[in-house]
C-alpha cells in the first residue's frame, strides 16, 4: 500500500497497552505509507477519535471496552466509516468481532506480514472513504426542500457524502429533506437529512437515497474536480 493516492499521509490510531504491539503495528504502517498515533486505553482513544479524522484503527480487544469502542466508532460522525482492524489471539471468536463492526482482524502475536497484507487488503477502503469525505469548496445554488417549505441556498462545500449548505434557514438534524443542486448546465436532484445546522445558516446535509441520476453526474463531476479539471 502507498500514499500516492493522496497528498497526505494516511493516518492511524493504534489503541493497545503492550509496547511490543505498538512498536509491530506502527513499523507495518510507517511500511505501507501511514503515520501512526498510540493511546493505550480505549477512554483516550474516544477522546482522540472524538476529534480527529482516521484512515484506521487498530485496536487490541484484550482492553477493556474494546468491543464498545468499535461501537462508539460506528455510531460516530467523521470516523464512522473508518476501517477498524482488530487485533485478537488465535482462539478469540472473529465472527463476533465482525458483527460488532471490525473490518479486519490481526492475530497474536502479530506477524509483520499478516499487518502487511491485513494493510493491502485495506486501502481500496481507505481510498473509497477519502474520495468519500473530501470536501470541495464550491459555490453553486442549491433548492432545499421539506413537507412544509422550500428554500434556496448556496453550497458551502461538497463532497460524496454530503454538502455544506449556507443562507437557509436552519432545519433540525435530522430532518428529511429533497434537494436540487444546480450545477453548470444541468440539475441534480436527491434526498438527504440534516446533519447538523447552526444558527447564522450553516447546514450539513448528509446524501442518502441516490438515484442514477446522480452517480452519473454528480460523482463524475466530483471526481473531475479532484482531478483539478474545471
Amino acid at each position: 500500500m502507498s500514499a500516492h493516492e493522496s497528498q497526505f499521509p494516511w493516518e492511524f490510531l493504534i489503541v493497545c497497552g503492550p509496547a511490543g504491539i505498538h512498536r509491530t503495528l506502527a513499523a507495518g504502517i510507517h511500511a505501507a505509507g501511514g503515520r501512526s498515533h498510540h493511546t493505550p486505553d480505549t477512554t483516550s482513544a474516544m477522546a482522540y477519535i472524538a476529534r480527529r479524522k482516521l484512515d484506521g484503527i487498530f485496536i487490541d480487544v484484550k482492553l477493556e471496552g474494546a468491543l464498545n469502542l468499535v461501537g462508539t466508532i460506528r455510531r460516530g460522525n467523521s470516523n464512522r466509516f473508518a476501517t477498524v482492524i482488530a487485533c485478537a489471539s488465535e482462539e478469540h471468536d472473529v465472527s463476533k468481532l465482525l458483527n460488532a463492526g471490525v473490518n479486519f482482524v490481526v492475530h497474536k502475536p502479530l506477524d509483520p506480514a499478516e499487518v502487511a497484507s491485513v494493510l493491502k487488503g485495506a486501502f481500496p477502503m481507505m481510498v473509497l472513504e477519502r474520495q468519500r469525505y473530501q470536501r470541495h469548496q464550491v459555490t453553486f445554488p442549491v433548492i432545499v426542500k421539506t413537507q412544509e417549505k422550500e428554500q434556496r441556498a448556496i453550497t458551502a462545500n461538497i463532497s460524496r457524502g454530503g454538502m455544506a449548505i449556507r443562507g437557509a434557514e436552519p432545519l433540525a438534524p435530522g430532518s428529511a429533506i429533497q434537494f436540487v443542486l444546480e450545477l453548470p448546465r444541468v440539475e441534480v436532484r436527491g434526498r438527504g437529512e440534516v446533519a447538523w445546522a447552526k444558527p447564522e445558516g450553516l447546514m450539513g446535509i448528509r446524501f442518502y437515497l441516490m438515484g442514477e441520476e446522480v452517480k452519473k453526474i454528480l460523482w463524475p463531476w466530483i471526481e473531475r474536480r479532484r482531478e483539478g479539471a474545471s
